[in-house]
């Protein structure tokens, strides 16, 4: 047996449309607000001295990882699910202490709920500390 269903009235179709109207205005407040948040507690650079060891590595805030041949990368120490900061390295992998995303040394997502990879810093030299200075892109 169908349930008949009967269309709004006039007066709740409005109400309905007002109601929409004024709840996206406060939406997209609520969006830039978080984002402007968001960037305001990325730090504009991150110092990694030069005896980073081989392996990853949390280092200021980055991830960061030296290969045996001694290539230095360095990602963004933020989680891409929730933007926890990732605190340890358990065996080979990152991990976030949130809700347990993980992060293979490329910064690929080895487990989520993460399903974005980290995001790459830029690595420029410091010649006064041996070491670099990570920046975000």
């Amino acid at each position: 047996m169908r349930a008949h269903l009967t269309p709004p009235s006039r007066r709740q179709a409005l109400r309905r449309g007002l109601a929409a109207l004024l709840a996206l205005p406060f939406a997209a407040a609520l969006v830039a607000m978080l984002g402007g948040v968001r960037r305001s507690q990325q730090p504009v650079a991150f110092p990694i001295p030069g005896d980073v060891p081989v392996g990853l590595s949390v280092v200021e805030g980055a991830i960061v990882h030296r290969s045996p041949a001694g290539a230095v990368r360095a990602f963004l120490g933020r989680c891409t699910h929730l933007g926890c900061r990732i605190d340890r390295i358990v065996g080979d992998e990152a991990v976030c202490p949130c809700h347990g995303s993980r992060y293979r040394s490329d910064g690929s997502v080895a487990a989520g709920p993460a399903t974005r990879a980290l995001t790459p810093l830029a690595l420029e030299s410091d010649p006064k500390s041996g070491g670099w200075v990570a920046r975000v892109r």
